[in-house]
């Protein structure tokens, strides 16, 4: 009997060895790698399929591969105003893509972030626009990005063309940061300011390029810095505001200051009807044009969320002549906003600009289709 169940035993076990093999090896994931000694790596390890065929050289230190997210944004516009082609206001290029960039954004690792950005004119040649690293968890609740970049200054100057609540940059603020904002190469340092009533008191500090502001300086440094605090309001609101300042060359050939205080108070009564009020204002102290130094304007704009996906908005824009020593302007524009998507959207917008020296009024009427392919340009 023994000698029988023995038999049996055997029997059994030499067919289903055999099976319980050919079953694991077929049940094992077909992306599995193994790691072997390739000759041509110099002895480094190397992944390879079952096969033995090499994947991906796998150093110590260096990703295995690199899967940005990708992302394409810019805006069409199509304008018409009173302007003669002798006006150097007048724009021929009708309809024009105004603004267009494509981003790279990808996590280095948990730490550190990275960005590339091509801006990408209708008229000239593609340039780099963003190019930065950016660390994100240094000691003390700081981080530092360094590279060619978009500096904090105020509300506005983070946001590209295409992002803006209205179709161009308030003359207040892009007669000194430029009608396209700041961008330029150096150092970014971010903090939270502790403070024995739990504001959210936010620094940023930036010393970049000295031609940052317009100026000629190569060699001298612009500096930029920013105080901001945000708290709770109305239960269903918030109020953001602070102050930017900058030193650094002016387009005269000197030294400027710019100084930015700003405020934005948002009330949301329900989910589908939002209220934004923002105003900044700008405080110039630019050498070289006699007892016209000190300049200053603000913009204040009211944009209504009365649907879903509607707006209305409303741009009063007040703004002395930048670089001359006399001269300020009055600009009006209100604007309606369709959101057909999440990334796309329309807006009609009307521009009165008053007259500056022996200019004429402009009067202008602008259609502005804005994509973002990817979500990494925001849309406001």
């Amino acid at each position: 009997m023994n000698k029988t169940k023995l038999i049996l035993c055997s029997l059994i076990g030499s067919w289903m060895l055999p099976t319980a093999v050919a079953f694991a090896e077929s049940a094992k994931p077909l992306g599995i790698l193994s790691y072997s000694t390739a000759p041509y790596m110099g002895g480094s390890p190397v992944q390879t399929n079952e096969s033995g065929q090499i994947i991906v050289p796998a150093i110590a230190g260096v990703p295995k591969i690199f899967l940005p997210d990708i992302g394409i944004a810019g805006d069409f516009a199509y304008e018409r105003h009173n302007l003669p082609k002798t006006d150097p206001r007048h724009v021929s290029e009708q309809p024009r893509i105004r603004d267009g960039q494509a981003v790279f954004f990808s996590p280095i690792d948990p730490y550190t972030n990275a960005q590339f950005t091509i801006d990408l004119p209708e008229n000239g040649s593609a340039n780099i626009e963003e190019a930065w690293v950016y660390f994100n968890k240094l000691p003390g609740s700081t981080s530092v990005r360094v590279g060619r970049f978009l500096p904090r200054f105020g509300l506005l100057d983070l946001m590209n063309t295409f992002q803006l609540p209205m179709v161009d940059r308030p003359n207040a603020i892009g007669n000194y940061l430029s009608p396209d904002g700041l961008v330029s190469t150096g150092l970014e340092f971010n903090s939270y300011i502790p403070n024995p009533w739990d504001w959210n008191l936010k620094l940023n500090l930036n010393a970049v390029r000295g031609d940052t502001l317009g100026g000629a300086g190569d060699l001298d440094l612009t500096y930029l810095a920013t105080i901001d605090d945000s708290i709770d309001l109305f239960t269903s609101g918030s109020l953001e505001s602070g102050i930017s300042i900058a030193q650094g060359p002016s387009p005269l050939g000197r030294s400027e200051t710019l100084e930015e205080p700003y405020v934005q108070i948002q009330y949301a009564p329900t989910q589908r009807k939002i209220w934004t009020w923002t105003t900044e204002g700008m405080l110039a102290q630019r050498h070289g044009l006699g007892s016209d130094d000190d300049k200053e304007g603000f913009y204040t704009f009211l944009d209504y969320n009365f649907a879903l996906r509607y707006h209305v908005g409303g741009l009063v824009d007040l703004a002395d002549q930048a670089v001359a020593p006399y001269g300020r302007q009055l600009g009006l524009g209100p604007n309606a906003t369709w959101f057909i998507s999440d990334n796309t959207r329309l807006r009609l917008q009307y521009t009165h600009n008053t007259p500056v020296g022996g200019e004429r009024p402009e009067e202008k009427v602008t259609l502005q289709a804005t994509f973002s392919l990817g979500n990494l340009k925001q849309l406001d």
